[in-house]
């Protein structure tokens, strides 16, 4: 298994609702471009419009922009999150009981939401 990503998509959004489509837009063409079938990247566009959800309900006058990177690795993508002046990890313990939290778990493969970089990260497996 190669975990050296072979391309990145990186996104810088506006803490504003009306980029969220911006961001299921650029989901969806990753996914389709490496090989999901139809029902996987639409499974992949809403856990990433559920993570941007969150993030906005939950950005307050402190973040004013955040990052959305797609990794594409051979056998994997994984959507990392990142807050520009905010970690994101903070909100790690208000999501415990958030129904989009289940959401984003039932259709990815797995969903950190406190890492050591303090970002949310989702990971789907090409094939699976």
């Amino acid at each position: 298994m190669n975990n050296v990503s072979s391309d990145n998509v990186t996104l810088v959004l506006p803490t504003k609702s009306e980029f969220v489509s911006t961001a299921r837009l650029t989901a969806s063409s990753v996914a389709n471009r490496i090989g999901f079938n139809i029902d996987e990247v639409e499974d992949i566009k809403v856990a990433v419009s559920e993570v941007c959800n969150i993030i906005l309900s939950r950005a307050g006058n402190e973040l004013l922009q955040y990052k959305i990177s797609f990794e594409i690795f051979k056998d994997k993508l994984e959507i990392i999150f990142v807050g520009e002046n905010k970690d994101l990890g903070c909100f790690k313990e208000t999501l415990e009981n958030e129904y989009g939290l289940y959401i984003m778990k039932a259709l990815m493969d797995s969903v950190e939401l406190c890492n050591e970089n303090h970002s949310i990260v989702m990971t789907k497996r090409i094939g699976e």
